[in-house]
């Protein structure tokens, strides 16, 4: 019974210290990405706007920026719910009968995490470029 649970304890751990590494790795390639793609924008105009088109702009760059901010937190709520999902799981691990179930479930926690983890990445992408686009919509407005 020691062995399993000594076996269970590592397995648990190596399984979150890759999910760990992973969410942290993902974090940083969308850091990178993000100055990537700021260092390059050319900047926004210098000639001065007609009023009209100033008055909107902050509208438009604020509608856009709290639709990016809504998006986010809905992400953020998927995240901790597949958290929480995810420890369930674990937790359940101790209520396999042999090694080939433990195993089993551990490859299907495993599966679970990292789909989870690769869905929110390209949604959280996906998100970025849209609210880059209307960024962008919006300054091209501002524009003569």
């Amino acid at each position: 019974m020691t062995v399993q649970t000594e076996f269970a304890t590592k397995t648990f751990d190596q399984v979150f210290d890759c999910f760990r590494k992973a969410t942290e790795s993902t974090l940083q390639v969308q850091q990178d990405l993000f100055r990537q793609w700021t260092s390059s924008w050319p900047g926004f105009p210098k000639v001065l706007p007609v009023p009209e088109q100033c008055q909107q702009f902050p509208k438009q760059w604020t509608q856009a920026t709290a639709e990016l901010t809504r998006k986010y937190m809905e992400i953020w709520d998927r995240q901790y719910k597949a958290g929480v999902e995810a420890l369930e799981g674990a937790f359940k691990l101790g209520e396999a009968k042999d090694p080939v179930e433990l195993r089993q479930k551990v490859m299907d926690l495993w599966q679970k995490s990292f789909a989870c983890l690769k869905e929110l990445a390209e949604v959280q992408a996906r998100n970025f470029q849209n609210a880059i686009e209307k960024w962008m919509e919006a300054a091209k407005k501002t524009s003569p």
